[in-house]
């Protein structure tokens, strides 16, 4: 009975709109050192335009996905900036005076343009999807770099797949949480990209567990459930192709 309340409570949690961009990043050869060194910079000037409203969060992700041998990530970090709405996203920021302001006093004028200016100097290339947050579930354990985290891409494969996420397989996740081995779930929706981004790819769901918990699905005892249950989960699986999933190990943040 306790359990049915708190879920009642989770159903009803109040799901603020947001609108965000996720940066999929290619380092240069031996160039992981300048990215992160750029990134220390950025981190100030995200932290400032965060107090000033210019920008909800700023998160920098490694991509620690294991692969096989003699193969390369395409991706090596992720970074994700969250806004208010597409307004906040669009807006006119002048940030070289950020920079500027957040550096005064401690990096000379020059330096902090030559940084703002090399701001990509460290990549390869950079694909961008911007996204709008569809659902979420409560968020129970802050980010640490001890915080498992995996991204999963996800493309539509009919009209029933964004119904079925949320009202459907968001119950399997919030009772997850509730066991304390999942910390959150999020469900977003391609909204733009960049030109060499994977056109395929429409949808992403972020997931992040417990610290002490990795993540083993309890959808994988199929033969245990309901008929109902059954059916709901090869519906939502039909609705969706599912990509690799993405492990991601948290670097830094405007927090």
């Amino acid at each position: 009975m306790k359990k049915i309340f708190v879920l009642f409570l989770l159903a009803t949690f109040s799901i603020k709109a947001q609108t965000w961009q996720l940066e999929a990043i290619k380092l240069k050869e031996g160039s992981e050192k300048e990215y992160l060194e750029t990134e220390k910079f950025w981190e100030k000037v995200k932290k400032l335009a965060v107090e000033e409203s210019k920008l909800g969060a700023w998160y920098v992700f490694k991509n620690i996905t294991k692969v096989e041998e003699g193969k390369d990530r395409r991706y090596d970090y992720f970074v994700c900036n969250f806004y208010q709405d597409e307004a906040q996203m669009n807006s006119n920021v002048d940030m070289l005076d950020l920079a500027m302001r957040a550096h005064k006093g401690k990096l000379s004028k020059s330096k902090i343009k030559y940084n703002f200016q090399n701001w990509d100097s460290a990549r390869k290339y950079t694909n961008t999807y911007s996204l709008e947050r569809l659902d979420r579930t409560i968020n129970i354990v802050p980010v640490s770099k001890n915080t498992p985290i995996y991204l999963y891409p996800m493309a539509q494969k009919n009209d029933e797949y964004e119904n079925l996420e949320m009202k459907f397989a968001k119950k399997s996740h919030e009772i997850d949480i509730l066991d304390y081995r999942k910390a959150y779930w999020a469900f977003d929706k391609v909204i733009d990209r960049s030109e060499n981004a994977n056109k395929e790819i429409t949808h992403f769901t972020f997931e992040k567990y417990t610290s002490d918990n990795l993540p083993k699905s309890r959808r994988s005892n199929w033969d245990e459930m309901e008929y109902e249950e059954r059916l709901m989960w090869d519906m939502a699986l039909k609705s969706r192709k599912a990509f690799p999933r993405i492990q991601l190990e948290f670097v830094m943040s405007s927090e």
